[in-house]
């Protein structure tokens, strides 16, 4: 060895674990002069520089000798070398995958290291292609998929950049097996991920000249973006210009030239912001149910959940069994065209008293189906529970319908057609004020209680009397 190896750098050069022992009996504090030092090359990264790829055989030695290191000092996994290396960098660098391995297994966060220009583990065995690594850090460590460098590129980007196409099969295939909370909008938001240049890794594949990964990509329509632009406002159709079976794949999917997108006024966020800001009420509508939405917690939205099924359940339960029972047939003259009969399953209330008995349940109803569109978790499965809420307020339109007392009998309309009508009027009314947080408090500089008071409750009453006074003609 020359003279300006240390003896515990020819330890870690030749794997031999009794000579690092040794070394610490003769100076117990050695390993914590190494670790004194900021950016230094340790043990664990002399271990892990040795170049395995050509005599793969002495794997186990090294990795038996890192394993004693990081035991002794874990901090020596983070640290950075003189050349912005971590040790699980260079242990990927150099073949050292039962090492790398190792190490993560004893630190999972170790995967997620940024060492020179910001790349990661990740980026280190995406660029080099290491498949099998690649999927045991995922698994590892899923989040480290969100880790980008100091050019705003993912581990998706280097495998494109660097034309690993099999690294990249790896990484779209685990984004699309992924099925944590919110893997959707993960694998959208990755796939569409912009470097610093505003490339995406569509737009890398292209520029690359790169088929296999134009096909893979443009195989996922429904989570890429075909048409998003670059920081020279280029599309992966203008970038292809020039190559006839990219063109010809690209405008297959749909993929557009930039300069039909100049004056798409969906793109930029400043737009949007723009555009929010002229369009007040609707705007404010949306943020108010978001907010609403996120101040509430899990197990607030859980007693809510359980209380507004239980209240319309119970309204439900209102409209099948309604006070004082139903008509029944004549059982021994069931072919007789008798007005018994005829009103068999119908409600024994006159069609005010049954009216006004809906209208206060059709109140409680339209305020339980609001608090319960609320307080429903967004996402798919919310969107999932909004059809049959709204099936259920039709059934229950349907049922009152079913059970109004006959027109016959009353001799005025009913209380069906009078459901229907305060569902038009009454629930716009309560979707347009309730919804947009009570802004009815700038009608006439009323309060909201006396605003609600007199553009809704007043009109409602007026209703009844006037029903109540054409029943007694």
């Amino acid at each position: 060895m020359s003279n300006n190896v240390s003896p515990l750098e020819e330890a870690a050069l030749s794997g031999d674990t009794d000579r690092l022992y040794a070394l610490i009996e003769e100076d117990p504090d050695m390993l914590n002069a190494v670790d004194a030092k900021p950016f230094v090359n340790t043990p664990l990264h002399i271990a892990a520089s040795v170049d395995l790829r050509t005599n793969p055989d002495e794997e186990l030695k090294y990795l038996y000798f890192a394993t004693e290191i990081m035991m002794l000092k874990p901090s020596f996994a983070l640290k950075l070398n003189p050349q912005g290396f971590s040790p699980i960098h260079l242990a990927v660098k150099n073949g050292h995958s039962k090492q790398a391995r190792r190490l993560v297994d004893m630190k999972k966060e170790l995967v997620r290291v940024k060492g020179r220009e910001g790349n990661t583990p990740l980026h280190f065995a995406s660029q080099l292609g290491e498949c099998d690594l690649l999927a045991y850090f995922l698994s590892a460590c899923p989040d480290s998929i969100l880790d980008v460098n100091t050019r705003d590129e993912t581990a998706l980007h280097i495998a494109v950049r660097n034309q690993q196409f099999d690294a990249l099969g790896v990484l779209i295939g685990w984004l699309k097996g992924n099925t944590r909370k919110g893997a959707a909008s993960l694998e959208r938001s990755i796939l569409n991920r912009r470097d610093v240049a505003g490339n995406t890794i569509l737009h890398l594949s292209v520029i690359n000249h790169d088929i296999q990964a134009l096909n893979l990509l443009i195989n996922n329509p429904y989570m890429i973006c075909l048409n998003a632009k670059n920081l020279e406002k280029k599309t992966v159709l203008d970038e292809a210009a020039g190559n006839a079976d990219m063109v010809s794949k690209l405008s297959k999917s749909g993929a557009r030239p930039g300069s039909s997108l100049e004056d798409d006024p969906n793109w930029g966020p400043a737009y949007r912001l723009i555009s929010n800001s002229r369009h007040e009420n609707w705007y404010a509508t949306l943020t108010s149910i978001r907010r609403i939405r996120w101040n509430i917690s899990d197990n607030q939205r859980d007693a809510y959940l359980v209380a507004a099924a239980l209240f319309l359940t119970a309204i439900y339960q209102s409209a099948l069994s309604p006070p004082g029972g139903l008509y029944q047939a004549d059982g021994s003259n069931l072919n007789a065209t008798s007005s018994l009969n005829s009103a068999a399953g119908k409600s024994v209330l006159s069609t005010d008293k049954f009216a006004f008995l809906t209208v206060i349940n059709m109140l409680a109803l339209a305020f339980a189906i609001m608090s319960f569109l609320f307080i429903i978790p967004t996402g798919m499965i919310g969107a999932l529970l909004i059809a049959p809420t709204f099936y259920f307020g039709i059934s229950y339109v349907y049922s009152v319908e079913l059970i109004t007392p006959p027109r016959e009998t009353t001799r005025h309309l009913s209380a069906g057609q009078v459901t229907l009508l305060f569902v038009i009027i009454v629930s716009g009314l309560l979707i347009t004020a309730g919804m947009t947080n009570l802004r009815v408090r700038a009608v006439a500089g009323l309060s909201p209680f006396t605003a609600i008071n007199k553009y809704i409750l007043r009109p409602i009453l007026q209703m009844f009397r006037r029903s109540n006074n054409a029943s007694n003609i």
